[in-house]
């Protein structure tokens, strides 16, 4: 029993000794390390160890922080969120992750910080180990790097754009020269010209834009393109003050501009002598666009019962978003009046004139 007890003893001392030799080469790692490291109390949470790049950090002395809460190595104004790091890190006895931004401006830096609960051996008491890096010069090319991929993204967006432009008024001005040698279809191939004018009048307005489109400029450029298209003038107006409020979202664009497209040309079509307008008002829940021309509709005409088609009021129907669309189209007098009510999501708040507004 006595070489047992013997053996035993020699076998805590073993122990004892490299524990110690561990701590100590833990200890001089520690020092020398050019990330900061702390040991802090796991239930008071405040600093029981610390090495130079730790006092570095804080930028105090390292006898002035030992024993310190936490807020003196990230300041004040982070000392809720650093301690709620850690007793979570306490809590789940896993790594847990944070980023800090410590400072203001140009002066603040970004700490890339590590926490983990280390659990005592024998009596030891539980403590808490904190590991924290300077990313910030990593994080700044980070975002350089992103925002020149956005530029190039942005700039190679804009060549696609000019160069569908391009490719679709060389088609429109195909389909112009086959009506012309081919009047038997050239009704057929003028509404043609028309969409595809259309559409290039979308992406000619991308090529310069980002985002969302004007509503304005969209509407402008379609009835531009259309009064061009048919050698006629359209009386054309801009009610209330929320225009440049309203963008028109990429997905919607080009059906809107259709559909536009194709209302208006309708009314020129069945108002050879003239008079008619274009209005588009804005308010600050949707949008209106009416669209009045001399003319009669058919007896018992309902909308609802055209039947979705490739041109005029069958392409509008087959085009408009159901929910957040409304198109009516009814007599007035003598003249037929056209009305496209737009909603969200159909049509958007522009953030840039909206933030301008709000601080005018």
């Amino acid at each position: 029993q006595l070489t047992y007890a013997l053996l035993d003893i020699d076998r805590r001392r073993q122990a004892e000794a490299q524990s110690r030799q561990a701590q100590a080469s833990l200890a001089r790692v520690i020092e020398v390390a050019p990330l900061a490291i702390t040991l802090h109390d796991a239930h008071s949470l405040r600093i029981d160890k610390l090495n130079p790049a730790a006092s570095a950090l804080a930028g105090q002395p390292e006898q002035a922080l030992l024993g310190a809460p936490p807020a003196r190595l990230f300041g004040a104004a982070l000392q809720q969120q650093v301690e709620a790091d850690m007793r979570e890190a306490l809590a789940s006895r896993a790594v847990v992750q944070r980023e800090y931004r410590v400072g203001q401006h140009e002066a603040a830096r970004v700490w890339d910080t590590r926490l983990l609960h280390l659990a005592g051996v024998d009596d030891a008491d539980d403590q808490l180990l904190m590991v924290a890096s300077d990313v910030t010069e990593q994080r700044a090319a980070e975002q350089a790097r992103l925002q020149a991929e956005i530029a190039q993204r942005e700039l190679l967006v804009r060549e696609v754009h000019h160069r569908i432009k391009n490719n679709l008024q060389g088609v429109a001005g195909l389909l112009q020269q086959i009506a012309a040698r081919r009047p038997e279809v050239a009704t057929v191939l003028q509404e043609a010209v028309g969409q595809v004018q259309a559409i290039a009048q979308v992406y000619g307005l991308q090529v310069g834009a980002s985002g969302p489109l004007l509503l304005r400029r969209v509407f402008e450029a379609v009835v531009g393109s259309v009064q061009r298209m048919h050698g006629r003038s359209v009386d054309l107006r801009l009610d209330g003050e929320q225009a440049e409020r309203w963008c028109l979202p990429e997905a919607e664009s080009i059906p809107i501009a259709l559909s536009l497209n194709e209302l208006l040309g309708n009314a020129l079509r069945h108002s050879p002598d003239g008079g008619v307008s274009c209005r588009l008002s804005c308010d600050e829940g949707q949008v209106a666009i009416e669209i009045t021309n001399p003319g009669q509709l058919p007896e018992g005409f309902q909308l609802q019962r055209v039947p979705s088609g490739v041109s005029g009021l069958g392409l509008v129907r087959a085009l408009l978003p159901r929910r957040s669309a409304i198109l009516s189209l009814d007599q007035d007098g003598p003249r037929v009046v056209c009305r496209l009510e737009l909603l969200p999501p159909s049509v958007v708040h522009n953030p840039v004139a909206t933030a301008s507004w709000g601080t005018s």
